[in-house]
């Protein structure tokens, strides 16, 4: 079995540095942007050295806050608050180069796309009222009170409508795409044949909760569980009614145990069982309760009904193994002790006993 050792990072976390590495490209655009406008003959420019002193402010917040680490928070917080700024820089330079007139108006975009993509319709409403009312409001320092002038007031909107429909079109586009990628990712850690966790999950889970047993002290059971004789089955009515069967012992685990325990296809006819915060003989009671539902419940075949059995081998974290890995190896050793001493029954690693 391969080593669980090691940092895992889901998929958020990767996606959130993916993000991380795009807004960093976006935030020297966007002041390049600005300072090559600056250098255009002939464009309207009130004060430079506002722009000038904003942009320098911005170069030093951007390299302390996110390349000297000044401040300590989740990243998705620091994207936030990387926008707001960039925000803040946009405003400036508009309202020194013409304000609702200025053709550095659409830099907000940039904002307003990667907040949509990237952190969510509530962030992405805010800032858009944000640049909503520092629009109304150069509007006004530009032409007055006529702005509320219906004709002046409709102009106007319509002119800030493609930041709406933007705004709009992208965060529809976001949801589809988050949507399609969990779905992507459901399917990754989902057995196709039996709708339970695949290793690749179980993996993931486990390492999850073998923190969570270290850090709390709370034991961590593993049940390891083999369909007995389906290579008979198979043989004798068909790889349908064996697949019928591996269905049927899928469904009668999971409706024996907790819905937060996991449960997972360990291989063709072979099962495991995850149990946070279990000690052994609840493990025990939850596997023997796995041997009676599935020894009570035969399924049909194209020749009549096929009755059922499963082996189990069941091991306990911290107290009968101190590495997740070994737990694996003595569960799997309990069960071969099972199958060797006759079937449809539980061992425990370590003892004779069998249930």
């Amino acid at each position: 079995m391969m080593s669980l050792r090691g940092s895992k990072e889901g998929a958020g976390t990767i996606e959130l540095k993916g993000f991380n590495r795009t807004l960093a490209e976006i935030e020297w655009l966007l002041l390049v942007l600005i300072l090559v406008y600056m250098t255009l003959p002939d464009e309207p420019i009130d004060r430079p050295l506002y722009i000038l002193t904003a942009g320098a402010l911005f170069a030093a917040f951007v390299v302390g806050f996110r390349y000297a680490n000044l401040f300590t928070l989740p990243t998705r917080w620091k994207l936030t608050i990387e926008t707001w700024a960039m925000l803040g820089l946009t405003a400036v330079a508009v309202w020194n180069t013409g304000k609702v007139d200025s053709p550095l108006m659409n830099l907000f975009l940039l904002v307003v796309i990667f907040s949509a993509l990237t952190l969510g319709k509530v962030i992405t409403l805010l800032e858009l009222g944000l640049v909503t009312s520092f629009y109304l409001l150069a509007a006004h320092a530009v032409s007055g009170n006529e702005i509320f002038n219906y004709e002046i007031f409709s102009s106007l909107m319509l002119r800030f409508a493609p930041f709406v429909l933007v705004a709009y079109v992208t965060s529809l586009l976001a949801a589809d795409l988050g949507f399609a990628r969990a779905y992507v990712e459901q399917l990754a850690d989902t057995d196709e044949l039996t709708g339970l966790r695949n290793m690749r999950a179980f993996n993931e889970a486990l390492v999850q909760q073998e923190q969570r047993a270290r850090r709390h002290d709370e034991p961590l059971s593993v049940l390891m569980i083999d369909i007995d004789n389906l290579k008979t089955v198979n043989d004798h009515h068909g790889h349908d009614t064996g697949n019928l069967a591996i269905r049927n012992v899928a469904a009668a685990i999971k409706a024996s145990v907790r819905a937060n325990d996991v449960v997972a296809r360990y291989g063709g006819d072979e099962f495991i069982v995850l149990l946070p915060s279990v000690p052994e003989l609840a493990a025990r009671n939850a596997g023997e309760r796995i041997l009676h539902r599935i020894a009570e419940h035969p399924i049909q075949g194209p020749k009549g009904s096929v009755g059922l059995s499963v082996s189990i081998g069941l091991a306990t974290f911290p107290v009968m193994a101190g590495e997740v890995e070994e737990l694996l190896h003595q569960a799997d050793q309990a069960l071969y002790e099972s199958k060797r001493t006759g079937r449809n029954r539980l061992s425990i690693y370590g003892s004779r006993q069998a249930a």
